[in-house]
């Protein structure tokens, strides 16, 4: 085992760290030998052929489907963008002679997922039939996840294919029911998804051998690239001794890899989910310091004024420990930047950097002085100012520098400016997940403002009924995101779809409570799956 297993005592508010390094150090994974690459290459060729040899339609879009959701597009982009190419400039999708709901939610979410046109019309006769089709049904569920602002054909798809998925309970096969349960509570499929898809799959006597065999192979070969990610990182923590200096601190560098994993998986990025962690690792640094510090307003003030030099100098109105935690942000941004350069030739990068680490800190210093004077902000300032103390801006700006090719350095504002609107909606569903995962601990505790808080407030209604606002909110953001995902510059396209995986982490990390903070029950096992334990080859 990687983890205690042993009861643990609360520490403060979180629980200590759960996993021994020296265990995880000691991990070793066969699949990262060559001979596998070799084997990889073998099943690619064949899976390539599978494609190319299916002449039916439908099997091809269902093709095209499974490998999304076994976690295989990646090695099949060029191959994925001709088949649909090639579909839709021949006109070749008789839908109107189908008229079959399964067949209709297929081909919507396999073409609007890759960025193709499709009108929610083509359900406006099937969405209100009786169906008893669990196969269809989930993938009109799917479908509806896709919707954007004003597409109610699609709302109410999502509404009855919901509510039929939530009825069926127990009636449903073991495996069909794990598949069900799924997708009610995480429809926003991500790589924490993908050995569970391919168990079912396996379970499925209607799969292909060859895509699952590719997807086991994928899989552990990226898991053992995870595996070695990761130790690299737990040395650059232990090496930090923050700890030492800052007691209070939470040591979270596995749940902030998976999180950057959630991100992006695939193997080629391994420079970006170094950054990500990081990050994501001195975030929580920095929110353990603005909440769990018992540092005064004062010295909170101190800290920020002092990190907005960026100057690196010793502040004597900081402790010993608070001037070696803003030392260690100037190292750590400073190196990320200088790393950016080196690997995607940007210039500059870290003013950008810098001044989007300024913007967290002021977000989180303002909600410290909320906090001090008793302040409950309206929903629109809690939104205005959450959006920027989720950190989604922050790691969404990692992900642009990683992922636009390099322009003109007068080009990079104007880009950043095009992709606000969807940073702005991911950061939305970023802050609106956490508060509801998180208001019970925080009543508890007298924590800073909520959503769920602010709406009670101004509307005088109960939790629950702000819990189903926010939940609201959450939908319409995600509306907002499928357009611009559908309708900004090409050059973008990739920025767009990594930066929403932040909101698609946001729901699965807040599910039920906060999966960082306290990393234990679907936390610990998700970091189980993901790095510790390969799937068997048949």
């Amino acid at each position: 085992m990687i983890a205690e297993t042993d009861q643990i005592q609360k520490t403060g508010v979180y629980r200590p760290n759960i996993w021994k390094y020296d265990r995880i150090e000691a991990l070793r994974n066969e699949y990262a030998d060559e001979k596998y690459e070799r084997m990889l290459g073998k099943l690619i060729g064949e899976v390539q052929g599978l494609l190319s040899n299916t002449a039916d339609t439908w099997e091809k879009l269902e093709l095209l489907d499974n490998m999304e959701k076994l976690g295989l597009t990646y090695l099949f982009e060029h191959e994925i963008k001709k088949v649909l190419d090639t579909l839709v400039s021949n006109n070749n999708l008789n839908l109107d002679g189908e008229k079959d709901l399964y067949n209709t939610a297929l081909f919507f979410t396999v073409l609007r997922k890759h960025g193709f046109h499709v009108s929610q019309d083509m359900f406006a006769d099937l969405v209100d039939n009786t169906h008893s089709d669990m196969k269809a049904m989930l993938k009109l569920f799917e479908a509806s996840h896709l919707a954007f602002e004003g597409e109610n054909i699609l709302d109410r798809a999502n509404l009855i294919s919901r509510n039929y998925l939530k009825s069926i309970g127990s009636s449903a096969e073991d495996a069909s029911l794990a598949n069900v349960t799924r997708s009610l509570k995480d429809p926003y499929n991500i790589w924490y998804n993908v050995k569970t898809q391919i168990r079912f799959h396996g379970k499925n006597t209607n799969s292909s051998s060859h895509l699952l065999n590719l997807a086991r192979y994928n899989f552990n070969m990226i898991q053992a690239t995870h595996q070695k990610e990761v130790k690299e990182l737990l040395r650059w923590w232990k090496a930090l001794d923050l700890k030492r200096s800052l007691p209070f601190i939470r040591n979270r560098v596995m749940e902030s890899f998976v999180c950057a994993v959630g991100i992006v998986s695939e193997p080629k990025y391994g420079s970006l989910r170094n950054w990500l962690t990081k990050s994501i690792t001195l975030i929580l640094v920095l929110d353990d310091v603005f909440d769990a510090s018992g540092c005064t307003l004062e010295e909170l003030e101190n800290f920020t004024s002092a990190l907005n030099r960026w100057d690196g100098e010793q502040n004597e109105k900081l402790s010993a420990g608070m001037n070696i935690c803003l030392q260690t942000l100037y190292d750590t941004i400073k190196n990320i930047a200088s790393e950016i350069e080196d690997v995607y030739g940007w210039n500059s990068v870290s003013p950008h950097l810098q001044k989007a680490w300024t913007t967290f800190c002021q977000s989180m210093l303002k909600e410290a002085r909320w906090f001090n004077t008793k302040y409950t902000p309206s929903l629109k300032e809690h939104t205005d100012n959450g959006r920027n103390s989720s950190s989604g801006p922050l790691l969404s700006l990692h992900i642009f520098f990683a992922l636009v090719t390099k322009t003109e350095p007068n080009q990079v504002i104007e880009l950043l400016q095009c992709t606000a609107k969807h940073q702005h909606n991911v950061a939305l569903i970023f802050r609106l997940c956490n508060d509801l995962g998180n208001y019970a601990v925080e009543i508890e505790r007298s924590d800073a403002s909520s959503s769920i808080q602010c709406i009670m407030q101004e509307q005088g209604v109960s939790e629950e009924v702000a819990r189903d606002q926010i939940k609201h909110m959450i939908a319409n953001a995600w509306k907002k995101i499928n357009y611009q995902c559908q309708t900004q510059s090409p050059l973008l396209q990739p920025y767009l779809k990594y930066s929403a995986n932040i909101a698609r982490v946001a729901h699965v990390v807040y599910h039920n409570g906060d999966g960082v903070s306290n990393a234990d029950g679907m936390t610990r096992n998700q970091v189980m799956d993901l790095l510790s334990e390969p799937l068997l080859l048949t």
